[in-house]
Order: structure tokens, then C-alpha cells, then sequence
């Protein structure tokens, strides 16, 4: 290895070097202790939950190419993340792993196979914070960079997604190589038709990113001003380029276009609106979904939808349940486009309850959570009637450490930003304020502190400038003194 490796200009490789050989010793620790089956002998302690949904549908998509379909059409029809569902069927086909065991009468994953695929999406996620950190270089003083690429590199919130199987890893690796491109401030159209098309693949990556080409454009209309429409086309290209993709997929496993997926249509109606209505009529949960089955069914009357002669009404405890006894994929379709009509209409007939719990949740949103991922694994569904963790004296106990670790990073981020700021950084603390906000006002309502993760990838940079501000004032001040 060349020594001028080791030279002060080079440091943050090292830095980023450090973290992808960390992510790997932890996931390495997380695969020996949790690839196993649970109580059931069925479940998978590690894989579960939406992640388990996932690697299902990998598997799906791997098998189906092994039988001679076409990759790209292959698997089931899209209902949530379609994106992180190929990258596991595209794994299992260039590795030769077996991602499930047994189909029926579920599928069973598989005890092999984590620990390279976890590794590679590490890998992915320190090479985006290398292709970011060679754009961020030019624009912040060294130490502030050298601080952005540790919390980049370190932050445990961030950090422990790196050694699990939730959609997030892969999410920031696609949110750090949009971040740096656009600090390079290029106003070809090339550049951002490339900026257009990987704000498309995070949003097939996770829902919550289908808007994010909003705060963008913002941004590039006070950046660019009359020069706007090369930057704006290309990004509004790219980025319909792959909707259209993704819908043409929809539509040739449904009869209907349609490029937001179903599953991000009910989010808020099952976690958020039913509750809304509860407070209103003053119900429990239970209850309220009890309330919106007879909705459901006076919409499918009105509707002349059908359903399968199999149906047992006694047993619809909620709406959802009805997804499975649509007779065509086109009712199941209008039954999603409802539930989403029917959440906001629920919140729109109630804003003081709205309000309330907005504000409630939105406050525990941004809370960071570094402990989720440890948790989840050690906790959810392990017994056969193990509560969840939020109720344990565990969860308990963490809460005033995590509230003062947020306060800490807050302060940093709210010290770098004023810096920035001041230095007439405007475009920057523009790009940084408005793509940490998208996730707040987009996901507030929700309060889970996973969905708010992303945002720290961009207040990273407030965050270096802030430490780099704060020790620069306290050596002079130890200096003086």
C-alpha cells in the first residue's frame, strides 16, 4: 500500500475503511447468534415482519428466472418496495443461495445466505459515503468534512441498519449518491437525468421517497433561476422514466397503470386514521376497524364488488382482511385507491383529534433510536406471547439516554446550520433543511423513528460543521484560560 495512503488528506478513507470493517463484524455477530428458527420452527428470528415479505418475494423472483422467466417480469405483482425485492432475487441468482427452503404451507427461509448479502450492502452504503465524501470535500473546511464522514460512517442510528434486512441500508446508500451529485451544483441535463432516475430507484427502494423530487426542485429553481429548465428537465425525466418502468410492470400483471404501490396507500388508514376515529367515537382500536369493515362493505355494494364465495363476514376484524377474497386484481386495486380516499377523509372530518395526535407523534418521531435494530432481533416474536418491546422496563429505561443523545445531536446540527448560514451557504442549508423536513412532514403522523432515519443522512453535514465550530471555540477558549 502506497504510505501517502496515511496522509492527512486521505484520512477519511480510513474513516470510511474502519466503518465498512466494523458493519461487518457486527453483522457477523448478528447472523451467528440469530440465523435460527424461533418458537414456531418456522419463523425466522432475524428475518420477519416486512423483512421477511421481502425475502420472500426475492426468492419468488429467483425462482420464477430459474424456471426461464424474464428477470424484470418475473415475481408477484408489486405491493410494496419493488426495488429492494429484486436486489434479494438478483443475490440469490449470482450467489447460488437458496433464500427459502420449503413453500408450503409457507415459505421457510433458509439458514444460509445472510451474512453475504448484509456484507454487500455495507459495502454499497461505504462506497455512497465515498462517492459523497469526494463532492462534499470541496465545500466544507477538512475538519467539519472529517466529522460529517464519522457520523456518516458511525452514527448508530444509521449505522445498525447496515446489519439488518430492512429496506433502509440500501434507502441511504441511494439518498448519499442524489446528496452529493447535487452539490455539484451541474447544470447539464445529463447530470441530473441521472439524478432524476436514482430518486426513482429510492423511491421503488421505499415509498416515502416518491415526492422527494419536490425539495429538490425547489431548490433548483433559486439555484438556477433562469437557467432551470436543463436541470429540470433532466430530473423530471429521469425520475418519470422509471414511474412509467414500474407502472408498465403494474399493468402487465394487473391490467392497470398504476405506479404508487398499494401497500403505501393503507399505511396511514391502519396507524393512524383508524385511531383518529376511535378518539371520535370514542372506541377502541378494535372497535373502529369493526366500524370500517360495514364502511368497506356498503363501499363494495355501491361499487358492485364482488367477492369470493369463501368470505366468512364473522371473521373481518378489520378492512384489510378483505384483500384476500377480491375476485379480480382490479377490485383489489379500486379497494386500495378507497382506503386511501377513506384515511384522509376520516382525518379531514376530524382535525382537533388530527392535530393533537400529529403534534404527539411528530415529537416522538424525532427522537433517535440507536438501540431498534438490536431490539428487534431480541425481541419481536421470539416467544409465543412475548410483548412488544415498546412495553417492556427495557424501553423504559433507554428513553432518557436516547432523549439526551438527540438533544446532543440537535445542538450540533443546530450550531452547523447557523454556520452555514452565515457563511451564505444558502443553497446547501436549503437542500439539507428541506430534505431533513420532507421526512418530518411526510412521516410525522406515523411517530416510528425508523421512517425518520433518512434524514440524518443530510443533517450529517450540519452535524461535522456544528463539532467543528464547537471544539474550534472551546481550544481557543482552553487557550485563554
Amino acid at each position: 500500500m502506497n504510505k501517502n495512503f496515511f496522509n492527512k488528506s486521505n484520512s477519511y478513507l480510513i474513516i470510511i475503511f474502519i466503518g465498512f470493517f466494523l458493519s461487518v463484524i457486527l453483522s457477523t455477530y448478528y447472523v451467528l447468534k440469530y440465523d435460527k428458527y424461533i418458537w414456531d420452527n418456522n419463523t425466522h428470528q432475524l428475518i420477519k415482519d416486512e423483512t421477511y415479505y421481502h425475502w420472500k418475494e426475492g426468492a419468488k423472483i429467483s425462482k420464477d428466472v430459474r424456471e426461464g422467466k424474464n428477470f424484470f417480469l418475473s415475481g408477484d405483482i408489486t405491493f410494496t418496495k419493488p426495488l429492494h425485492q429484486r436486489i434479494i432475487g438478483l443475490y440469490s441468482l449470482i450467489t447460488g443461495y437458496n433464500l427459502v427452503d420449503s413453500w408450503e404451507p409457507s415459505a421457510k427461509v433458509s439458514l444460509e445466505g445472510k451474512l453475504p448479502f448484509l456484507i454487500i450492502q455495507a459495502f454499497f452504503y461505504f462506497f455512497a459515503v465515498y462517492f459523497f465524501s469526494k463532492r462534499a470535500v470541496n465545500i466544507l473546511p477538512y475538519k467539519a468534512f472529517l466529522f460529517t464522514i464519522l457520523f456518516l460512517s458511525f452514527e448508530y442510528t444509521i449505522f445498525q441498519y447496515h446489519s439488518s434486512f430492512w429496506t433502509e441500508s440500501i434507502y441511504f446508500s441511494l439518498q448519499l449518491l442524489v446528496f452529493g451529485m447535487l452539490l455539484e451544483k451541474r447544470i447539464n441535463f445529463s447530470h441530473n437525468l441521472i439524478i432524476g432516475i436514482l430518486i426513482g430507484l429510492a423511491f421503488l427502494q421505499r415509498s416515502g421517497g416518491v415526492f422527494y423530487i419536490l425539495p429538490v426542485l425547489l431548490c433548483y429553481i433559486f439555484l438556477f433561476r433562469k437557467k432551470i429548465t436543463n436541470p429540470f428537465l433532466g430530473v423530471v425525466s429521469g425520475f418519470m422514466l422509471v414511474c412509467i418502468l414500474i407502472g408498465m410492470y403494474n399493468y402487465h400483471k394487473t391490467k392497470v397503470f398504476y405506479v404508487f404501490p398499494p401497500g403505501g396507500k393503507w399505511g396511514m388508514y391502519s396507524y393512524f386514521s383508524v385511531y383518529v376515529l376511535a378518539d371520535q367515537l370514542n372506541v377502541s382500536g378494535a372497535e373502529a376497524r369493526k366500524y370500517e369493515v360495514k364502511k368497506v362493505l356498503e363501499w363494495a355494494d355501491k361499487n358492485n364488488i364482488k367477492f369470493k364465495n369463501e368470505l366468512d363476514l364473522t371473521k373481518m376484524k378489520q378492512p384489510l382482511n378483505f384483500r384476500s377474497y377480491f375476485l379480480t386484481e382490479k377490485d383489489k386495486i379500486k379497494f386500495y385507491d378507497y382506503i386511501n380516499y377513506r384515511q384522509y377523509e376520516i382525518l379531514l372530518e376530524n382535525p382537533l383529534i388530527t392535530i393533537k395526535k400529529t403534534i404527539y407523534n411528530t415529537a416522538h418521531i424525532i427522537i433517535l433510536n440507536p438501540t431498534f435494530n438490536h431490539y428487534y432481533n431480541t425481541y419481536r416474536g421470539v416467544e409465543k406471547h412475548s410483548p412488544e418491546f415498546v412495553y417492556t422496563e427495557t424501553h423504559k429505561n433507554w428513553i432518557p439516554f436516547r432523549i439526551t443523545y438527540t438533544l446532543i445531536i440537535y445542538i450540533f446540527c443546530l450550531m452547523g446550520l447557523i454556520a452555514l448560514f452565515n457563511k451564505k451557504k444558502f443553497y446547501e442549508v436549503s437542500l439539507i433543511l428541506f430534505s431533513a423536513l420532507y421526512y418530518i412532514i411526510l412521516f410525522g403522523w406515523y411517530g416510528k423513528t425508523r421512517l425518520y432515519v433518512p434524514s440524518l443522512i443530510y443533517l450529517a453535514v450540519f452535524f461535522g460543521v456544528g463539532v467543528d465550530i464547537f471544539l474550534n471555540r472551546f481550544v481557543k477558549y482552553k487557550k485563554i484560560t
